[in-house]
């Protein structure tokens, strides 16, 4: 049977496709038009014998076809999933032979990712200050599960915005736009109190939405370059699931890859007015853990307020300057509602 492009979503795997075809023809499960390239579906044999072996049997589970395309939108749509999946589980050496079976990921992931809930619970109402670290670190593994990290451009800029709280305000200056003094730092989503770190965003747009700026607010935008010959490593929680990259260590990539993806989630929760600085306690506390345990700079997440924007927050700002800020006055805020009880 042979496969096409077409019937994946996943980037690496259509390259492998493309890459090692030596015929173009009709899709034998898309039917695509004669010019695709075609590939052998057993070429992808391997690839599919290890990666089936993060499922298992759960009764109370997920339909295998459901779970793959929710979590890695490996193929282009369920029923491509379906029929490809059919012919190479009758094939590969696996306990799961039917897509539609129920199941669940093995244990080994599960105790990876789903401590992340019992350690927010640990840090918050018991063991706050004496968390086990040891238990993170020499059973869990979590200092390797950050390494997937993103460089800075040299030339891209970042942005932090501030608002004006009266009307004769000028914009603020340059040597303003950092991160504010020790003593006047409070509780962030990332930062404890007292300890400043530098909020950023990759747009404008995305800043002002970060710092609730509505109709008429007048704001200050600062733009920051990293300093001459210095590097800003960050790392990054907005990755989109790649499993064909990763064939050889797939579930070491499925456990550093939930574990973000749920990190990620909390980072990215709005901060709201009632909120008890209770909840910002693991978030801040896994800040530190990165800090302290993958030497990198910051961090690389997604904004919840702004769909597309990206956020950054920089343990330091020693290697980043601001060099210029510009004043904006808000024009047009579009709310959106919907009934909760």
């Amino acid at each position: 049977m042979k496969v096409c492009v077409n019937c994946f979503n996943d980037i690496e795997l259509k390259g492998f496709i493309v890459s090692n075809s030596k015929e173009k023809g009709k899709c034998d499960y898309c039917h695509s038009d004669i010019n695709s390239e075609l590939l052998d579906v057993g070429e992808l044999h391997n690839f599919f014998a290890e990666f089936i072996e993060i499922f298992k049997f759960e009764p109370n589970g997920t339909p295998l076809v459901e779970l793959i395309q929710k979590d890695w939108n490996l193929f282009s749509n369920e029923t491509k999933c379906h029929n490809i999946l059919s012919d190479i589980l009758l094939v590969i050496n696996s306990s799961i032979t039917d897509p539609k079976l129920f199941v669940d990921y093995i244990d080994d992931i599960m105790e990876h990712t789903s401590y992340w809930e019992t350690l927010k619970d640990d840090i918050k109402w018991e063991k706050r200050f004496l968390p086990n670290i040891d238990k993170l670190i020499f059973e869990l593994g979590w200092d390797s599960l950050f390494k997937k990290t993103e460089q800075l451009s040299e030339n891209e800029p970042l942005f932090r915005a501030r608002l004006h709280y009266s009307g004769d305000q000028k914009e603020y200056k340059i040597t303003d736009m950092g991160c504010p003094k020790k003593s006047k730092a409070c509780a962030g989503r990332a930062n404890p109190q007292g300890i400043p770190y530098l909020y950023l965003s990759k747009d404008v747009e995305t800043t002002l939405y970060e710092i609730r700026a509505t109709f008429l607010d007048e704001v200050s935008v600062g733009t920051f370059i990293i300093k001459e010959d210095l590097k800003i490593v960050l790392v990054d929680f907005t990755e989109s699931p790649n499993a064909f990259l990763n064939v050889g260590k797939i579930i070491e990539y499925t456990k550093s890859m939930f574990l973000r993806k749920l990190i990620s989630a909390d980072l990215s929760i709005p901060i709201r007015r009632y909120d008890s600085e209770i909840e910002y306690i693991p978030t801040q506390f896994i800040c530190e853990f990165i800090r302290h345990y993958t030497g990198a700079d910051g961090i690389l997440f997604n904004s919840s307020l702004h769909q597309g924007g990206k956020n950054v927050v920089l343990f330091s700002q020693d290697k980043i300057e601001c060099v210029s800020v510009k004043m904006y006055r808000v024009t047009k805020v579009e709310i959106a509602a919907e009934s909760i009880r």
